[in-house]
C-alpha cells in the first residue's frame, strides 16, 4: 500500500498528520510518497525526523525544488505511488482513528464495485476552536455515484480518500491541465465505479487562514467552482450535463445570497424579504452547499435571517 503525503509550509501541522500516519494499526509495509511542493518554512526537516522510526514505512521523496502548484504535485505524487491502494493525506489534515487504513483498505478487498473508499471527517474551524462532523456519524457505509458527488461533495477533501492505483492510472490526462481539486477527480473516479463512504469519522480536515483554498472569500470561492463547471463537463464528456447544469444554476443563486451577506447584517425588513424570496426556490441542495463552503456564522445568519422572512 501507498500513501501520498502532500505537504506545502505545514510546519506547524505536519507532526501531527505523521503521527496520526505513524499510529494506524494496518500491519503491512506502506509506501510514503512524499510530494513536497517545495516547503520554504522547515516543513521537511520535521518529515526527515521521522525516517527509521518504524520498519513499516518506506520513505519516498519527490524533488522539491520547484513549486509546482496543487494540481501538477498531485500528478506526480500519483504517478509515483505504486501500490495497489493509494491512501492520501495532506499535511494540514490528521486522522482520529488508527483503523482507518486497515478498515479502508478492507472495504475495497470486500467491494470490487467501488474504485475509492472515503470516510466521514470533522471540519475543524481553527479561527473559532470548531469541530463540526460532516454528515450524521453512524457504523455503516453508504454507495455513492459521481452524480451524487456533483450534487454534494460528501468526500470533501483528499485526506478522506484510498484509491485503487489503477483507477488513478485512469484519469483523463487533461484534468490535470486545469486547475483540479478532490471533487472531480473523485468525480472522473466515480464514472466506471462507485464511491463507498464509511460512516464513522476518521479524519479532520482544518480550515485555517494559509490552507489553499481557505484563502479565497467566500464570493470567490463560489464563483472559481462556477467557472470551472464547463471545463469539468467536458472532462466527463458531458454524461452529467444535466447534474452540471442544475448545480451551475444552484450556484449562481449562491453567489446572490453571499453578495447580500453584508445588507442581511444590517436586518432590515427589504434584506429579509429579499432573503426570503431567495429561499423560497431554493432546491435543499442549497443547504448542503451552503454549510460546505460558507463559514458557520455566515450560514447561521443567512438561514436565520432568511427563516424570519418567511413569518413577515
Amino acid at each position: 500500500m501507498s500513501v501520498l503525503l502532500v505537504t506545502y509550509n505545514h510546519k506547524s501541522y505536519i507532526a501531527r498528520a505523521l503521527e496520526s500516519l505513524f499510529n494506524q494499526d494496518y500491519p503491512g509495509s506502506i509506501e510514503l510518497v512524499i510530494a513536497d511542493d517545495a516547503s520554504t518554512d522547515g516543513t521537511m526537516d520535521v518529515i526527515r525526523a521521522y525516517e527509521g522510526r518504524d520498519t513499516r514505512f518506506v520513505f519516498k521523496y519527490l524533488s522539491n525544488v520547484t513549486n509546482l502548484g496543487i494540481t501538477k504535485n498531485y500528478q506526480r505524487g500519483f504517478g509515483a505511488c505504486s501500490g495497489p491502494y493509494v491512501a492520501v493525506l495532506e499535511g494540514d489534515d490528521y486522522w482520529v482513528s488508527p483503523k482507518k487504513l486497515s478498515r479502508q483498505v478492507r472495504f475495497l478487498d470486500e467491494h470490487w464495485e467501488c474504485d475509492l473508499c472515503s470516510v466521514n471527517y470533522f471540519v475543524f474551524y481553527e479561527e473559532s476552536a470548531t469541530f463540526v462532523e460532516r454528515t450524521t456519524i453512524g457504523s455503516g457505509h453508504r454507495l455513492l455515484t459521481a452524480r451524487d458527488l456533483i450534487a454534494d461533495n460528501l468526500v470533501g477533501n483528499f485526506s478522506t480518500c484510498m484509491y485503487r492505483k489503477s483507477a488513478l492510472e485512469c484519469l483523463p490526462t487533461e484534468l490535470f491541465e486545469v486547475r483540479s481539486y478532490d471533487w472531480i477527480v473523485n468525480i472522473c473516479v466515480a464514472r466506471a465505479s462507485m464511491i463507498g463512504f464509511i460512516e464513522e469519522p476518521m479524519s479532520v480536515y482544518r480550515i485555517h487562514s494559509s490552507g489553499a483554498w481557505s484563502n479565497y472569500k467566500q464570493v470567490e470561492k463560489l464563483q472559481l467552482q462556477l467557472s470551472l463547471i464547463p471545463t469539468y463537463n467536458r472532462l466527463t464528456d458531458q454524461r452529467f450535463d444535466t447534474e452540471f447544469s442544475r448545480l451551475e444554476h444552484d450556484l449562481r443563486k449562491l453567489i446572490i445570497l453571499a453578495r447580500g451577506e453584508r445588507m442581511a447584517a444590517g436586518g432590515g425588513r427589504l434584506a429579509m424579504l429579499s432573503l426570503s424570496r431567495v429561499r423560497d426556490f431554493m432546491p435543499p441542495i442549497l443547504t448542503t452547499i451552503i454549510r460546505a463552503l460558507l463559514p458557520p456564522v455566515m450560514t447561521r445568519l443567512l438561514l436565520r435571517i432568511a427563516r424570519r422572512g418567511q413569518r413577515l
